[in-house]
């Protein structure tokens, strides 16, 4: 591989590390690189496979290094991604080793040395295999406090691994339109999911270009299955973001309002579902208030959350979460889900989901949300992927490409205008 893709590596890595989202930032290099093919799916590589292992890549360093953060940032970052070229790629040491010295040579030449001692000497960290190098240490503890030890260790080790392109099917010769750009096409695991190998970006497949399928992973499917909607029924879709729950449930032919508290997100629906043929309708509102619209039958929240159920997507999450924000996240949380009570007609069904793994943001908060509800009560979610039943709801497990995520069906009682201190109450109360 050129050094240019060694160094847009270390570039993209250095600002990552600096604050920088992981996906805009790599895809905005490499688009202003010349590189091509293996060149761009080797920076691919490096970057989200660095950052995933990051703390694992810095046990491996530690023995070899006095003061790693004292060391340049531009060679501390060639450091880690030599390291997991060598040791998780596998490429070969004496290959590898004299294209990462070249690298560091190429900005800081008087540590080529210090970073050829290194790299010829790491290897694997001692415990290897422990959670502790997978997950910070308080978010090992709400992954194991949601699904169990075991399941908790299993998610957070799949995660290392990278996964497909998820599309979902949105048209008639979908699978054979990706099929004719290259791609290696195979069925999700979710009711019209495509497992994509591809060639080129996805902007490029005719398919994309063409409205046959849009981006979404078979997890992220599941809450608007969940929901059930019918021809014709008026849904909310609520915390809608950039509607691709949206899209989903037009398609099912249900009549939808997409609520979001950001207007910017509007324009990327609207283009988004254009772009499907398809139409909904739209407003912008915070949810964590009474949004003054009347209480339909089907309502989705797939609610604001910490994303640790993405983590192989967004590593650089884990970077910058403590478990500060996920008590916020859930704060936040349970102001919209009395929201959505609210808007859930007498009879009605309310589907809560968020892309996490932690307690307070599942289960829990599930929990007394019907200790608040008497009015509600769960229902059970069928679920084709491997998850871990939890109270009223059940976590999707991140395996095999899939994201983490934690659903409930939650019904209200056709009653429940009778019920004292119901729904509409307890958005006064969170407001």
């Amino acid at each position: 591989m050129p050094t240019q893709a060694r160094t847009l590596a270390i570039d993209i890595l250095r600002r990552v590390l600096r604050g920088a989202f992981l996906a805009p930032t790599l895809r905005g290099a490499l688009d202003a690189s010349e590189l091509q093919g293996a060149d761009r799916s080797f920076v691919t590589d490096l970057s989200y496979g660095t950052l995933r292992r990051l703390d694992w890549i810095d046990a491996a360093l530690a023995p070899r290094l006095r003061a790693p953060e004292r060391l340049p940032e531009r060679t501390r970052a060639a450091l880690r991604l030599a390291t997991y070229d060598l040791l998780v790629r596998g490429t070969p040491r004496h290959a590898a080793v004299h294209a990462w010295v070249e690298a560091v040579k190429a900005g800081e030449p008087r540590l080529a040395g210090l970073a050829n001692a290194v790299l010829r000497r790491v290897e694997a960290p001692r415990g290897a295999d422990d959670l502790g190098l997978l997950l910070p240490a308080w978010l090992a503890e709400r992954f194991e406090a949601a699904v169990g030890a075991e399941a908790a260790e299993r998610a957070a080790r799949a995660m290392w691994e990278p996964g497909p392109l998820w599309l979902r099917s949105y048209g008639v010769g979908a699978a054979e339109s990706l099929a004719a750009d290259g791609c290696d096409v195979r069925p999700g695991p979710v009711e019209g999911t495509l497992r994509v190998r591809a060639p080129l970006p996805l902007d490029r497949l005719r398919a994309y270009r063409d409205g046959l399928v849009q981006p979404q992973n078979p997890a992220s499917a599941l809450p608007a299955l969940a929901l059930g909607v019918r021809r014709g029924e008026r849904v909310l879709d609520l915390a809608a973001g950039n509607g691709i729950k949206t899209a989903q449930l037009a398609a099912a032919g249900a009549l939808v309002t997409a609520v979001d508290v950001d207007p910017r997100k509007e324009a990327a629906r609207r283009s988004n579902l254009a772009r499907l043929g398809l139409e909904a309708e739209h407003l912008t509102a915070d949810l964590t208030r009474d949004v003054g619209r009347s209480p339909v039958e089907a309502v989705l929240l797939d609610a604001p959350c910490t994303g640790t159920g993405t983590l192989r997507g967004r590593p650089e999450i884990k970077l910058r979460l403590s478990a500060h924000d996920v008590d916020r996240a859930a704060a936040r949380q349970r102001a919209m889900l009395d929201t959505a009570a609210a808007l859930t007609a007498p009879g009605g069904r309310l589907v809560y989901a968020v892309c996490s793994l932690t307690d307070a943001e599942g289960e829990v908060q599930t929990r007394r949300f019907l200790e608040r509800h008497a009015e509600f009560r769960g229902e059970p979610v069928t679920c084709p992927v491997p998850h871990v039943p939890s109270g009223a709801g059940t976590y999707v497990l991140p395996v095999d490409g899939l994201d983490g995520f934690y659903l409930a069906r939650l019904r209200r009682d056709d009653r429940a205008g009778d019920v004292p201190g119901g729904a509409g109450s307890k958005v006064a109360e969170s407001s």
